[in-house]
Protein backbone atom coordinates (compact mmCIF):
# COMPACT_ATOMS: atom_id res chain seq x y z
CA UNK A 1 0.00 0.00 0.00
CA UNK A 2 1.57 3.32 -0.61
CA UNK A 3 2.19 6.23 1.58
CA UNK A 4 -0.55 8.22 0.16
CA UNK A 5 -3.13 5.50 0.37
CA UNK A 6 -2.49 5.34 4.36
CA UNK A 7 -4.11 8.57 5.23
CA UNK A 8 -7.06 7.93 3.07
CA UNK A 9 -7.89 4.90 4.33
CA UNK A 10 -7.47 6.25 8.41
CA UNK A 11 -9.73 9.03 7.76
CA UNK A 12 -12.34 6.50 6.27
CA UNK A 13 -12.27 3.88 9.07
CA UNK A 14 -12.31 7.19 11.61
CA UNK A 15 -15.28 8.49 9.36
CA UNK A 16 -17.25 4.89 9.65
CA UNK A 17 -16.53 4.72 13.64
CA UNK A 18 -17.92 8.22 13.94
CA UNK A 19 -21.11 7.32 11.77
CA UNK A 20 -21.46 3.89 13.88
CA UNK A 21 -20.23 4.72 17.13
CA UNK A 22 -20.41 8.10 18.72
CA UNK A 23 -18.29 8.03 21.59
CA UNK A 24 -15.71 6.58 20.14
CA UNK A 25 -13.51 9.15 18.12
CA UNK A 26 -11.71 11.99 20.87
CA UNK A 27 -12.96 14.81 20.40
CA UNK A 28 -10.15 16.79 18.99
CA UNK A 29 -10.59 14.40 16.02
CA UNK A 30 -13.85 15.94 15.30
CA UNK A 31 -15.08 18.57 13.05
CA UNK A 32 -16.99 20.58 15.40
CA UNK A 33 -17.46 20.13 19.19
CA UNK A 34 -20.83 18.77 19.97
CA UNK A 35 -23.44 21.39 21.54
CA UNK A 36 -24.14 21.42 25.25
CA UNK A 37 -28.07 21.68 25.27
CA UNK A 38 -27.78 22.69 28.67
CA UNK A 39 -30.19 20.48 30.07
CA UNK A 40 -27.57 18.94 32.24
CA UNK A 41 -29.17 15.12 32.92
CA UNK A 42 -29.18 15.14 29.20
CA UNK A 43 -26.08 16.32 28.43
CA UNK A 44 -24.28 14.01 30.92
CA UNK A 45 -25.71 11.23 28.81
CA UNK A 46 -24.71 12.58 25.56
CA UNK A 47 -21.54 11.57 23.89
CA UNK A 48 -18.79 14.31 24.86
CA UNK A 49 -21.36 16.06 26.73
CA UNK A 50 -24.27 17.31 23.52
CA UNK A 51 -25.56 17.34 20.43
CA UNK A 52 -23.36 15.73 17.66
CA UNK A 53 -23.17 18.43 14.92
CA UNK A 54 -23.33 17.73 10.77
CA UNK A 55 -25.36 14.54 11.76
CA UNK A 56 -28.93 13.45 12.54
CA UNK A 57 -30.31 12.56 16.05
CA UNK A 58 -33.73 10.86 16.22
CA UNK A 59 -36.12 10.92 18.88
CA UNK A 60 -38.18 7.84 19.15
CA UNK A 61 -40.93 6.20 20.99
CA UNK A 62 -42.31 9.66 21.68
CA UNK A 63 -44.41 8.59 25.77
CA UNK A 64 -43.64 11.55 27.65
CA UNK A 65 -40.95 14.49 28.22
CA UNK A 66 -39.78 14.76 24.82
CA UNK A 67 -41.28 18.28 23.93
CA UNK A 68 -40.48 19.79 27.56
CA UNK A 69 -37.08 18.74 27.28
CA UNK A 70 -36.21 19.92 23.65
CA UNK A 71 -37.96 23.16 24.78
CA UNK A 72 -35.25 23.35 27.72
CA UNK A 73 -32.68 22.55 25.48
CA UNK A 74 -33.77 25.21 22.80
CA UNK A 75 -33.95 28.31 25.48
CA UNK A 76 -30.41 26.60 26.96
CA UNK A 77 -29.00 26.99 23.43
CA UNK A 78 -30.20 30.44 22.49
CA UNK A 79 -29.19 31.93 26.06
CA UNK A 80 -26.18 30.96 25.05
CA UNK A 81 -26.61 33.63 22.34
CA UNK A 82 -27.07 31.01 19.88
CA UNK A 83 -29.67 30.57 17.09
CA UNK A 84 -32.43 27.73 17.13
CA UNK A 85 -35.57 26.92 14.73
CA UNK A 86 -38.48 24.65 15.39
CA UNK A 87 -40.51 23.33 12.52
CA UNK A 88 -43.84 22.65 13.62
CA UNK A 89 -45.53 20.14 10.94
CA UNK A 90 -48.56 19.53 13.10
CA UNK A 91 -48.75 23.43 13.92
CA UNK A 92 -49.05 22.59 18.07
CA UNK A 93 -47.02 25.66 19.32
CA UNK A 94 -48.90 28.34 19.47
CA UNK A 95 -47.87 32.00 18.55
CA UNK A 96 -46.53 32.98 22.22
CA UNK A 97 -43.47 31.09 22.33
CA UNK A 98 -41.61 34.27 22.66
CA UNK A 99 -38.34 32.78 24.39
CA UNK A 100 -37.55 30.57 22.86
CA UNK A 101 -36.50 29.07 18.83
CA UNK A 102 -37.67 30.95 15.49
CA UNK A 103 -41.01 28.76 15.45
CA UNK A 104 -41.85 27.84 11.73
CA UNK A 105 -45.36 26.36 11.06
CA UNK A 106 -45.52 25.22 7.62
CA UNK A 107 -49.26 24.52 6.12
CA UNK A 108 -48.33 20.96 4.77
CA UNK A 109 -45.53 18.34 4.95
CA UNK A 110 -43.67 19.17 1.89
CA UNK A 111 -43.46 22.65 3.27
CA UNK A 112 -42.07 21.62 6.67
CA UNK A 113 -39.29 19.20 4.73
CA UNK A 114 -38.31 21.95 2.47
CA UNK A 115 -37.75 24.92 5.48
CA UNK A 116 -36.28 22.11 7.52
CA UNK A 117 -33.76 21.46 4.93
CA UNK A 118 -33.24 24.91 4.08
CA UNK A 119 -32.66 25.59 7.50
CA UNK A 120 -30.09 22.73 7.92
CA UNK A 121 -27.93 23.75 4.91
CA UNK A 122 -27.75 27.15 5.98
CA UNK A 123 -25.48 26.61 8.47
CA UNK A 124 -27.09 29.25 10.67
CA UNK A 125 -28.75 27.38 13.39
CA UNK A 126 -26.79 25.63 15.91
CA UNK A 127 -29.88 23.71 17.16
CA UNK A 128 -32.67 22.85 14.39
CA UNK A 129 -35.89 20.39 15.51
CA UNK A 130 -38.56 18.64 13.51
CA UNK A 131 -41.57 17.60 15.01
CA UNK A 132 -44.83 16.43 13.69
CA UNK A 133 -44.19 15.18 10.59
CA UNK A 134 -43.06 11.45 9.75
CA UNK A 135 -40.61 11.88 6.74
CA UNK A 136 -40.23 9.30 4.62
CA UNK A 137 -36.61 7.18 4.39
CA UNK A 138 -35.77 9.30 1.00
CA UNK A 139 -36.47 12.43 3.48
CA UNK A 140 -34.89 10.96 6.10
CA UNK A 141 -31.85 10.78 4.14
CA UNK A 142 -31.80 14.36 2.31
CA UNK A 143 -32.15 15.87 5.47
CA UNK A 144 -28.83 13.48 6.35
CA UNK A 145 -27.17 15.20 3.95
CA UNK A 146 -28.57 18.62 4.33
CA UNK A 147 -27.49 18.67 8.22
CA UNK A 148 -23.84 17.61 7.26
CA UNK A 149 -23.73 20.49 5.35
CA UNK A 150 -24.44 22.93 7.78
CA UNK A 151 -22.69 21.39 10.43
CA UNK A 152 -25.08 22.53 13.13
CA UNK A 153 -27.17 20.09 15.90
CA UNK A 154 -30.91 18.01 14.36
CA UNK A 155 -33.09 16.53 16.29
CA UNK A 156 -36.21 14.88 14.22
CA UNK A 157 -39.12 13.41 16.51
CA UNK A 158 -39.84 10.56 14.61
CA UNK A 159 -39.32 6.65 15.05
CA UNK A 160 -37.39 6.66 11.34
CA UNK A 161 -33.83 5.97 13.08
CA UNK A 162 -31.79 4.17 10.16
CA UNK A 163 -30.00 7.48 9.17
CA UNK A 164 -29.68 8.68 12.84
CA UNK A 165 -25.92 8.37 14.52
CA UNK A 166 -27.97 8.86 18.26
CA UNK A 167 -31.61 7.29 19.11
CA UNK A 168 -33.40 9.01 22.20
CA UNK A 169 -36.33 8.02 23.75
CA UNK A 170 -38.38 9.27 26.33
CA UNK A 171 -41.04 8.24 29.19
CA UNK A 172 -42.68 9.73 32.03
CA UNK A 173 -42.17 7.17 35.42
CA UNK A 174 -45.92 7.50 36.86
CA UNK A 175 -45.07 5.85 39.81
CA UNK A 176 -42.58 8.60 40.74
CA UNK A 177 -44.91 11.92 40.16
CA UNK A 178 -44.41 14.31 42.99
CA UNK A 179 -47.43 15.96 44.45
CA UNK A 180 -48.06 18.73 46.10
CA UNK A 181 -50.70 19.11 48.81
CA UNK A 182 -53.62 21.06 50.02
CA UNK A 183 -54.31 22.94 53.12
CA UNK A 184 -56.08 20.04 54.45
CA UNK A 185 -53.67 17.23 53.31
CA UNK A 186 -55.35 16.29 50.53
CA UNK A 187 -53.33 15.58 47.03
CA UNK A 188 -53.95 19.16 45.26
CA UNK A 189 -52.21 18.90 41.90
CA UNK A 190 -48.74 17.33 40.04
CA UNK A 191 -45.38 19.52 41.23
CA UNK A 192 -43.14 17.36 39.27
CA UNK A 193 -42.96 14.47 36.80
CA UNK A 194 -40.12 11.73 36.65
CA UNK A 195 -38.67 11.25 33.26
CA UNK A 196 -35.98 8.63 32.31
CA UNK A 197 -34.41 9.11 29.15
CA UNK A 198 -32.34 6.83 26.96
CA UNK A 199 -29.69 7.63 24.34
CA UNK A 200 -28.62 4.67 22.09
CA UNK A 201 -26.03 4.07 19.23
CA UNK A 202 -24.53 1.24 17.68
CA UNK A 203 -23.04 -0.70 20.31
CA UNK A 204 -23.87 1.87 22.88
CA UNK A 205 -26.40 2.76 25.44
CA UNK A 206 -26.92 5.37 28.34
CA UNK A 207 -30.13 6.29 30.21
CA UNK A 208 -30.74 8.77 32.39
CA UNK A 209 -33.62 9.96 35.10
CA UNK A 210 -34.78 13.63 36.14
CA UNK A 211 -37.65 15.78 37.42
CA UNK A 212 -39.61 18.46 35.57
CA UNK A 213 -41.56 20.78 36.81
CA UNK A 214 -45.45 20.28 35.73
CA UNK A 215 -47.09 23.80 35.09
CA UNK A 216 -51.12 23.97 34.51
CA UNK A 217 -53.31 25.48 32.10
CA UNK A 218 -56.29 26.30 32.43
CA UNK A 219 -57.14 27.07 28.88
CA UNK A 220 -56.38 24.44 26.33
CA UNK A 221 -57.73 25.68 23.07
CA UNK A 222 -55.82 27.32 20.64
CA UNK A 223 -56.46 30.99 19.94
CA UNK A 224 -55.62 31.20 16.56
CA UNK A 225 -57.36 29.95 13.96
CA UNK A 226 -56.23 26.97 12.22
CA UNK A 227 -53.64 25.82 14.61
CA UNK A 228 -53.90 22.90 16.82
CA UNK A 229 -54.21 23.44 20.70
CA UNK A 230 -51.81 21.61 23.12
CA UNK A 231 -54.01 18.20 22.39
CA UNK A 232 -53.20 18.26 18.41
CA UNK A 233 -56.81 19.35 18.25
CA UNK A 234 -57.88 21.67 15.63
CA UNK A 235 -61.12 22.32 17.14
Amino acid sequence: MSAAAAPSRATAIRSLLVERFPNAVLLPERSAPPLATGVSPLDRILPNGGLPRGRMVVWQSKTGGATAILRAACRGVANRGERVAWIDGARTIGPGWIDGPLVVRPENRDLALRATEILLRSGGFALVILSGIDPDQSAMLRLSRMVHEGQGAFVALTDRGLTASIRLSSRFLVDRFRWSVGPFGEVAAVDTVSVEVIAKASGWSERTTFLLPAKAHDLRLSLEPGVADRRGALD
